[in-house]
């Protein structure tokens, strides 16, 4: 296999990753985040719904830092300070509703979705680019500020983020807390469709009517101090579209995103748990891999300097590294995939009882 091919190949892989650790991530969201709150709303003194193991989304979220440290490591510090913060925030929720009393459920809530919060507003500032830019070996220089980062589209792309993630987490909870519980998750997976629908159409008219996308060019030129690639970048993709008009089959992606929440939706209101759930986790692969679509073969665009933007093909590792990961890959991955279905299917336990000064949790 040659090192053209290795890139695609693990461009392929990654986005894969990032799509299992979120149904992951809206597993935990469903069990650990919603359902809590939907029993605790019902008065509900005891339930059992089975679950998936407390950390399987924290292997996930290593396994996606530990492949993009090594994949691209031009991303080594970014990724492993986002994986870090991300899994610093699961790791908080665990706790948040341990200490929640009746009156701090929403902010119980709204810490236990900050992690999909963190990844939508991440994925929505890529779409408008990121202010860094690179001169000769001294690496990445970041410009502007923080607040800089929570542009009205970037929080917008946070909603859709968080909505699909609470559908996906809604429906588990249909499909696996009971009759007690269905009614309230059937409303709350409702409710995260049409926030969902909504965002989606919203961002996607924005995308298409004002943001400026790139495109890569093939051309040689000269090299400079600041500009050493053999590849120019171009703002000549209008609305991130060119993807999408060049393969056809792509525009799949987006439909079946529509597609698979409007089956959700239809699901609550005709009784079939099942069909929310895959409806939703439909949603969520489908939005991720239209993010990815949309963007190949930018990885890190940079909205202050184009020729520093960084690309599957600038920023890979060399063709021995990307080969022997690939092997570990081939072995440690379908054995991530196993354990997870697994767990998803016969799952532990997480008890939820009601008591006077707040929420008891004990698993089984």
């Amino acid at each position: 296999m040659d090192h053209e091919l290795l890139k695609i190949v693990w461009w392929l892989l990654i986005g894969v990753m990032l799509i299992s650790f979120m149904l992951a991530e809206g597993l935990d969201v469903g069990a650990r985040v919603l359902l809590p709150w939907l029993s605790g709303r019902s008065g509900e003194s005891l339930q059992q719904v089975p679950v998936a193991p407390r950390h399987i989304n924290l292997l996930w979220l290593l396994a996606l830092g530990c492949t993009l440290a090594l994949v691209w490591p031009a991303l080594g510090g970014l990724a492993c300070w986002m994986t870090g913060l991300m899994g610093l925030l699961i790791l908080l929720r665990r706790t948040a509703w341990q200490i929640a009393r009746p009156r701090q459920a929403w902010r119980a809530l709204a810490i236990g979705l900050l992690p999909a919060a963190l990844l939508g507003g991440m994925l929505g500032n890529l779409f408008l680019g990121l202010p860094f830019s690179r001169c000769g070996q001294a690496g990445l220089q970041l410009q502007g500020t923080v607040a800089g980062l929570f542009s009205p589209f970037a929080l917008l792309a946070t909603v859709v983020s968080v909505a699909m993630v609470c559908q996906f987490g809604a429906a588990w909870v249909m499909q696996r807390g009971g009759r007690s519980l269905y009614q309230p998750a059937s409303r709350a997976a409702g409710a995260a469709g049409v926030v969902f629908l909504a965002s989606f159409i919203v961002a996607a008219i924005w995308l298409a009517a004002s943001a400026r996308g790139y495109s890569v060019w093939a051309m040689e030129r000269p090299a400079t101090l600041c500009g050493p690639g053999a590849w120019v970048v171009l703002a000549n993709n209008p609305g991130w579209l060119a993807n999408f008009q060049a393969w056809p089959a792509a525009s799949l992606a987006p439909v079946l995103a529509l597609s698979g929440t409007l089956m959700s939706l239809i699901a609550c209101t005709r009784v079939r748990p099942g069909m929310a759930l895959l409806g939703s986790g439909l949603t969520v692969s489908a939005t991720l891999c239209s993010v990815g679509i949309a963007l190949f073969p930018f990885i890190l665009p940079s909205s202050v300097q184009l020729s520093a933007s960084m690309t599957l093909w600038s920023v890979a590792s060399d063709e021995r590294t990307l080969g022997t990961l690939l092997i570990f890959a081939s072995v440690l991955l379908p054995m991530l995939l196993v354990c997870t279905l697994g767990a998803s299917l016969k799952g532990s336990h997480l008890l939820i009882e009601s008591r006077p000064f707040g929420l008891g949790f004990k698993a089984s």
